[in-house]
């Protein structure tokens, strides 16, 4: 990932690239998030099988056919599982998928586990999203897309148009401290709106959708650690103007397996 010309972060010139892309995605998501059961559980498992083979190859370009093909399938597998409430094998299938990769890779043992990780990652992310719209319903996964949504647009915009001093430059030398207030704030807000909207209670849904926002923007700075750690700069190119899927919904991951903890401890009076 190049520096920032100057220190100084420029306006991004692929924003409008990057707002077609997510004009023909949000629709279609939200669609088939609408729609649940099988339509969205394939939506899911499709999405997952791609990140798992774009973790492989982020992690370990030289890997065998055979471990991209097991990262997918574990990927898949777990999200297909968890639909159906079958926690258990959620989580074995992506457990027997990184021992699988482990056995299979090209790297020296020391660094093997960079593909096993990215596989159950990538599964429990997803399958935690499928989980939570099978078992939960339609308002609850909308809220969690909402806020993620709000949080890393806030953060972006903010970030990009204020700047600001850097948040972790060794990391992410184009993240602020400015886009982590506003991301919060940005998510803060959306968790408001959506208790008026859904008449939830007021404390409890701001402190869920805070919560959310501050896993969603680690998550993302979790993916630039990760890419830095690999030596890339996208995990992908399959959507123009943001790199790879993994590139796209980084914040969404761990705002879902937050979410997906959130629900399980019920600790919170909300819409989880």
């Amino acid at each position: 990932m190049p520096p920032d010309s100057g220190g100084v972060r420029q306006r991004d010139p692929a924003l409008a690239t990057r707002l077609l892309s997510a004009a023909i995605l949000i629709p279609v998501s939200l669609f088939l998030l609408w729609n649940g059961g099988l339509p969205f559980t394939a939506y899911c498992a499709a999405f997952a099988a791609a990140m798992a083979w774009e973790w492989m190859r982020m992690a370990d370009r030289d890997a065998p056919t055979r471990s991209y093909a097991i990262a997918s399938a574990a990927a898949s597998g777990a999200v297909l599982f968890a639909a159906d409430g079958e926690f258990f094998w959620m989580l074995a299938w992506p457990l027997a998928g990184a021992a699988g990769v482990i056995f299979a890779g090209n790297l020296e043992i020391a660094r093997r586990w960079r593909g096993a990780f990215g596989i159950v990652y990538v599964a429990l992310a997803v399958s935690a999203l499928a989980s939570i719209r099978a078992l939960n319903g339609f308002n609850a996964a909308v809220f969690i897309l909402l806020i993620v949504w709000a949080a890393d647009s806030a953060a972006y915009f903010a970030g990009t148009w204020l700047r600001g001093p850097k948040l972790w430059p060794s990391v992410s030398p184009n993240k602020t401290w400015t886009g982590l207030i506003a991301g919060l704030a940005g998510g803060s807000a959306a968790a408001w709106g959506f208790s008026q909207w859904q008449d939830l209670p007021v404390g409890g849904t701001i402190l869920m959708g805070l919560i959310l926002s501050l896993a969603a923007i680690g998550g993302d700075l979790a993916m630039s650690g990760f890419k830095r750690m690999f030596g890339v700069k996208d995990t992908g190119e399959i959507i123009p103007g943001h790199g790879g899927v993994l590139d796209r919904v980084d914040a969404l991951m761990a705002a879902c397996l937050m979410a997906l903890g959130l629900s399980t401890l019920n600790v919170l009076q909300g819409p989880l």
